[in-house]
């Protein structure tokens, strides 16, 4: 069964909003900054698992540079955290849409060392 939840970090400033599954991995994530809804984060567990697969470092590192990386703790007990919301599939797939389209049109940093 898949869950879809929101909660604060207050230390970061940052709306984290999250796709998790029965197991308690983290499917995809999303951060967005506090003070403006600026998308900083837009991560999926299976993007990153396919990009280590290949060990293909420079295009990891690209795609982190890009979209981040999705947490690496369990989402039990989310519902304890500060400001902590269930949302819909709904409300998370147009979080998601939003912030990868917004971080999909930044040019990731150059390569170096080629």
């Amino acid at each position: 069964m898949v869950m879809w939840f929101r909660t604060y970090d207050e230390p970061r400033d940052l709306w984290q909003h999250f796709e998790g599954d029965e197991e308690g991995r983290v499917l995809r994530q999303v951060d967005l900054r506090g003070d403006d809804g600026t998308p900083v984060v837009a991560a999926s567990l299976e993007e990153v698992l396919r990009l280590q697969e290949r060990a293909d470092i420079p295009t990891m590192s690209r795609y982190e540079q890009r979209y981040g990386l999705v947490s690496e703790g369990r989402t039990m007990g989310w519902e304890e955290a500060l400001r902590a919301d269930a949302i819909s599939a709904e409300e998370f797939e147009r979080v998601w849409l939003d912030a990868r389209r917004t971080l999909g049109t930044t040019p990731p940093p150059p390569e170096t060392g080629r």
